[in-house]
């Protein structure tokens, strides 16, 4: 065995070794999310502020890492060719609202708000839910992280010829790059923070669910402006 197939080898072994720990850590992950989710409802214990706002910042922590999590799984079955989507026939007003939902503890952490302009005729659209839940949630992720406190996420609905098209739209523009389209390749993160966390897997998630789904992504930016993501997706 020459020392090239020996280290492929040895990448591969990481790689598995990567997807089995995300794997294992995921269960637990969710666990705490819904366990936090519970002590959130008011109706079973009030809370004062101060818990409250420990709390959401759990809540967020455990989102994040949750996140994190699913991208090392989803580029593990991208890389391994594993990935399959299964779609299923929904309301895609009524199912973006039911995700954006799930973000208004995070939001709250910066007093931020989403405002969706919905300009469908035809809400009826065949998705991989959890998938597209997924990409909806990573841009979502992105857009609150990069907006300053105090404001608004734009989410606008349109249709053109049998697509749906949705644009999500931050204030403020926190990343450079010669083709910002290069923002979906691997490993590439938005942040110009040296420190920062972020993975880079996000955004090349995002752009791969939505090429299997058949649609197609984009992104603009003004420095200092905004940045939006605008992604299609055909009716079936």
């Amino acid at each position: 065995m020459n020392n090239t197939q020996k280290e492929k080898n040895k990448t591969q072994d990481k790689e598995s070794l990567l997807a089995m720990v995300s794997h294992d850590l995921k269960n637990p992950v969710s666990s705490g999310l819904m366990a936090l989710k519970l002590l959130q409802d008011t109706k079973l214990s009030p809370l004062n502020n101060y818990q409250t706002e420990i709390l959401s910042s759990l809540m967020f922590g455990l989102k994040y890492m949750q996140n994190l999590i699913e991208n090392v799984l989803d580029r593990y079955k991208l890389d391994n060719k594993v990935y399959y989507i299964h779609k299923v026939p929904v309301n895609f007003v009524i199912f973006l609202n039911s995700t954006i939902d799930e973000f208004k503890y995070l939001l709250a952490d910066k007093n931020q708000t989403v405002k969706v302009v919905n300009g469908l005729k035809n809400t009826t659209i065949e998705i991989d839910i959890l998938e597209i839940t997924r990409a909806i949630n990573n841009l979502l992720s992105n857009s609150a992280k990069y907006s300053p406190a105090n404001s608004e996420i734009l989410i606008k609905l349109s249709e053109k010829s049998n697509n749906i098209c949705m644009s999500i739209e931050n204030k403020g523009c926190n990343f450079k790059l010669e083709n910002p389209n290069e923002i979906f390749d691997k490993f590439v993160s938005m942040s110009c923070d040296s420190k920062s966390l972020a993975s880079g897997l996000g955004l090349y998630i995002v752009k791969e669910i939505i090429t299997a789904h058949g649609g197609k992504i984009s992104v603009e930016s003004e420095p200092g402006e905004f940045t939006r993501f605008s992604f299609t997706l055909p009716r079936k």
